[in-house]
């Protein structure tokens, strides 16, 4: 299980890691306030230019062919509805940024009702502009303005904390490293996270790692 708190149950072993967190409980003009300049003149340029559009309930069939190829670019894990169906689907809700009717940035995220966090599993982008520096650059804008509409969605929903979905500490690898930029410019609040596994469990990922070497 996932959780901030480091006390684990009996004779649960334990992994940490961290993530950055936004705190929704203030005020809207108080998160807003919290982003660094360059970040707010960013969203505020994106709502500006009005070249893109919000879909709040992008459909899972326009998601999948948008992640899978970003994900082939990168050599990451592909997607499917069947990853999808065991998620649940009241668990998750998908939001892009639209152009031309089809969306070019989508974020994937968890819900918890329980415990009102809602936790950013996936950040992807469209593949074919990537030679097109003008929209990449207004895709960069498009970004930040996606974050910060899912933000005020959620805190209108009842949500009270925004999880960027992992930050990792010391990276070496370029492509993380950017990561982690684009991640601290909101400013969220570096955060521990403890898995704790039960010694099955533990037994298991063991040797899940065990195959993959």
């Amino acid at each position: 299980m996932d959780c901030y708190s480091a006390r684990k149950p009996h004779f649960f072993r334990t992994e940490n890691r961290h993530t950055l967190v936004t705190d929704l409980s203030p005020p809207e003009e108080t998160i807003f306030r919290n982003f660094p300049k360059d970040t707010r003149n960013q969203i505020r340029r994106c709502e500006i230019e009005r070249r893109f559009t919000l879909n709040v309930s992008t459909p899972m069939e326009k998601f999948i062919p948008l992640y899978n190829t970003f994900a082939k670019a990168r050599g990451l894990s592909l997607f499917s509805v069947q990853d999808a169906e065991a998620i649940g689907r009241e668990n998750y809700c998908i939001f892009s940024v639209d152009y031309e009717g089809k969306p070019v940035i989508c974020h994937f995220y968890l819900l918890s009702a329980s415990t009102a966090m809602v936790n950013l599993l996936i950040s992807a982008s469209c593949q074919d502009y990537n030679q097109d520096t003008d929209m990449r650059r207004s895709m960069g804008f498009a970004n930040r303005c996606l974050h910060w509409q899912g933000m005020r969605y959620f805190k209108a929903s009842g949500f009270q904390t925004y999880d960027w979905g992992g930050y990792v500490v010391d990276a070496n690898d370029p492509v993380m490293q950017g990561i982690n930029r684009f991640k601290r410019t909101f400013n969220g609040k570096l955060t521990p996270i403890y898995n704790h596994y039960s010694p099955l469990y533990a037994f298991i990922e063991h040797l899940r790692r065990k195959l993959r070497e």
